[in-house]
């Protein structure tokens, strides 16, 4: 019996059904085995990581370059988990420019909550509770100020 290997997460089923054909033409075998969570409910995908897509292990490196080469999977844009770092800000402190490059070119960044995962399982319904921070698009650090107290 062979191993499987995760070589792609989505948000959306019907982006792993597109994929799946994707490498099946290409002959590698693929599996999705959060298909019935997702087909149940559209917002457990996110509170299980996604919807997974798997190959054979044999079959990884193959179908990581296919992934390239197809435009599925872009390096220069992967998304990883950054350190959100913390700035301490007092009266005078420019909130509008990035403290580290100093550029202007920032914007917020708003993530989910512990809070946010529990109500998605729960109660499978969006509510606006997110975390928000700020990013630079130039220099690519994720910050959120803190005041300090004088």
């Amino acid at each position: 019996m062979s191993k499987w290997s995760v070589v792609h997460t989505v948000t959306f089923l019907q982006d792993a059904y597109m994929i799946k054909s994707y490498l099946e033409s290409a002959g590698i075998e693929t599996l999705i085995p959060d298909e019935f969570t997702a087909q149940v409910n559209n917002f457990y995908t996110t509170a299980i990581g996604g919807v997974r897509l798997m190959v054979r292990t044999e079959d990884l490196e193959s179908g990581v370059a296919l992934l390239k080469e197809g435009g599925y999977i872009n390096p220069e844009n992967s998304v990883t988990d950054e350190e959100i770092l913390i700035v301490g800000a007092d009266s005078s402190t420019d909130m509008t420019c990035c403290p580290f490059c100093g550029s202007a070119n920032i914007g917020k960044r708003n993530t989910p909550g512990m809070a946010m995962v529990i109500l998605y399982f729960l109660l499978s319904a969006l509510f606006p509770i997110f975390r928000s921070a700020n990013k630079c698009f130039d220099c690519g650090k994720i910050w959120k100020f803190k005041k300090i107290r004088q």
